[in-house]
């Protein structure tokens, strides 16, 4: 174990503090970014060789979900960075040394999903148009990567499956133009803004495409960090906190209106959060045992199955719908003071039907698992 969760630990009082805050302003202040970034939470995911700590990634979600449990838009904020440095993984030497020439501490940003286009420019580098939605912390990123439809002329390229062939581009934060979009229900200080980019040259050498160019190890681990895990950490930190809540409330004496028996002694009560709080447990245990066994398979270089990589995506919706019912089971067992602004619930249940809304965590990876496990025809090409 690392000093970044003791680090991470120290922070957390402070941080759920000031979660009502970064809720209204929309993003996680800069005092806090600093602060995060004395804790390691910055270079959890970056490599050794260029200084970061390259923690496992079961300890990285152990970080992020603590995190979360004070505050999610810190939480997903910190999965997004620590997604950004395993896909930087993936990009040429000369692209990672531009993006560690000041150290490892680098807040990266960006879209997986190909909202934008890249041509040839004619002089060895790529011509950039488009706009992607949810980049969580452009507004404070160092570093935005891009996937992009590759096209030739006009005509999207297309892979052997006629899927679109992809490439994935790199720019400092400064050159792109950021839209201020970001009006949401939940995870609203993740600054998740819109990106876009008006015919912006990006040089060869900060571009790889994710498929169609062999699947060594650095892709793989980028794969698997992709498949919902980090965002599966932060339902969980914010699940946590919602029980907790609950528990605080009715310790403190709480009783609903008209009730004879405070929280405390209602049978119901106890019954309802127990379950909420054992199924977490369950539903984290399942996290950490198939992220850590998926991770130590691709650091050993060997290849995850298609099986593997499907159950890795059921897994974090396995995940996110137990913490999702038990943020809903603690909002209901709090009573009516959770309607309101001021409610450390409320916002959690913001965030947690938010967080649920994200592709990688749907229903669909259960029909992926049982298509496998059938012998059905399965397209892995992108996961």
């Amino acid at each position: 174990m690392t000093s970044t969760l003791p680090r991470v630990d120290g922070l957390l009082p402070a941080l759920a503090e000031r979660a009502p805050e970064i809720d209204r302003a929309g993003r996680v202040p800069d005092d806090v970014i600093a602060d995060l970034t004395a804790a390691g939470c910055l270079r959890m995911l970056v490599p050794s060789a260029y200084g970061g700590a390259d923690l496992p990634l079961s300890e990285a979600l152990r970080v992020i979900e603590q995190l979360s449990t004070a505050d999610a838009s810190t939480g997903w904020l910190i999965g997004q960075v620590g997604l950004a440095h395993l896909l930087f993984a993936c990009f040429p030497e000369a692209a990672r040394d531009e993006i560690y020439a000041s150290g490892p501490d680098v807040l990266g940003a960006g879209a997986v999903a190909p909202k934008g286009r890249a041509a040839p420019d004619g002089a060895g580098g790529w011509r950039v148009n488009g706009q992607w939605p949810f980049v969580t912390g452009s507004p404070q990123a160092s570093w935005i990567y891009l996937n992009c439809i590759v096209l030739d002329g006009r005509t999207p390229q297309t892979l052997p499956n006629g899927a679109p062939l992809t490439r994935m581009v790199l720019f400092p934060g400064g050159e792109l133009e950021l839209l201020d979009t970001w009006q949401v229900l939940g995870l609203r200080g993740t600054a998740s803004q819109d990106v876009r980019a008006a015919s912006r040259i990006c040089p060869e050498h900060r571009g790889f495409s994710l498929v169609g160019d062999g699947d060594d190890v650095r892709r793989t681990v980028f794969r698997i960090a992709q498949a919902g895990l980090l965002i599966a950490a932060v339902d969980l930190g914010i699940a946590q906190g919602a029980v907790r809540d609950a528990a605080d409330l009715a310790a403190a004496g709480r009783r609903r209106t008209f009730s004879t028996r405070a929280l405390a002694d209602s049978p119901v009560f106890h019954d309802r959060l127990g379950e909420a709080h054992v199924a977490l447990r369950a539903a984290r245990a399942l996290l950490h045992s198939e992220a850590g066994a998926a991770w130590e398979t691709a650091r050993r270089g060997e290849v995850l199955s298609p099986l593997d990589r499907a159950c890795l995506r059921a897994t974090a919706a396995q995940v996110t719908a137990a913490a999702h019912q038990a943020v809903q089971t603690a909002y209901a067992l709090a009573g009516a003071s959770t309607v309101f602004d001021s409610s450390p619930l409320q916002r959690r249940l913001r965030d947690i039907n938010t967080a649920t809304q994200h592709f990688v965590n749907g229903r669909d990876s259960y029909a992926t698992v049982g298509a496998l496990l059938a012998g059905a025809a399965v397209d892995t090409t992108m996961f």
